[in-house]
């Protein structure tokens, strides 16, 4: 019998004794109680309480949190190189200049060199070198180079050379260039050599 029925069973007894009919009678009655009763706990779950016991909560501490200090790099200070000393410049000396021969300069040796050189150029086999050293020659004004101009305007086979000799005679303006300009201007089978040549003889006759 489960400890709800018997509390039960307790009242329902004490309620039929207090209900039965006592004789009458008379002087003063005296009446006494008595209680009894005892703790009941009902569990914590069952059916009238749907939920599961409580459990146990169980404190957990945080963990401990360790602050590392941040780590200080200490950079070095520049390390100054000795930087080896430079040697003193030693002055080139200048060669001296050639000695050239009495009445010579620099500028008149590399004149005949140039002379030379577009002399030999007036026999070159490539007409263009021919006319373009006899033109130089005419603007050298070299004394030398008339006797070769008069001989490249009277017997050179192109005919563009010995327009250009007679042009180049006329710059070099030398009297001793007007026999073969005058031979030119009249018996050149090309029109365009007597034409440099007739005004070739004007200049020297002009003394231009």
């Amino acid at each position: 019998m489960s400890i709800m029925r018997m509390m039960t069973l307790a009242a329902l007894a004490l309620l039929g004794l207090s209900a039965m009919p006592q004789p009458a009678c008379a002087g003063v009655r005296v009446g006494i109680g008595l209680g009894f009763g005892f703790p009941v706990y009902a569990p914590a779950w069952g059916p009238w309480y749907p939920h599961y016991a409580y459990s146990p909560v169980y404190y957990y501490p945080p963990a401990p949190v360790y602050l590392q200090p941040a780590p200080v790099y200490v950079q070095p200070g520049p390390v100054a190189q000795s930087c080896p000393a430079t040697p003193p410049a030693v002055a080139q000396s200048t060669p001296p200049p050639p000695v050239l021969p009495t009445g010579l300069t620099q500028a008149s040796v590399s004149s005949t060199t140039d002379v030379e050189r577009n002399l030999q150029l007036l026999s070159d086999p490539d007409e263009r070198n021919r006319a373009a050293a006899a033109i130089q020659l005419g603007r050298m004004r070299s004394q030398r180079a008339i006797d070769p101009l008069a001989a490249t305007l009277a017997g050179d086979r192109s005919a563009n050379v010995r327009e250009t000799a007679a042009r180049a005679l006329g710059i070099i303006g030398s009297a001793k260039a007007l026999p073969a300009l005058q031979n030119a201007a009249l018996n050149d089978n090309d029109r365009d050599v007597r034409h440099s040549a007739e005004f070739a003889v004007e200049i020297v006759q002009s003394g231009r």
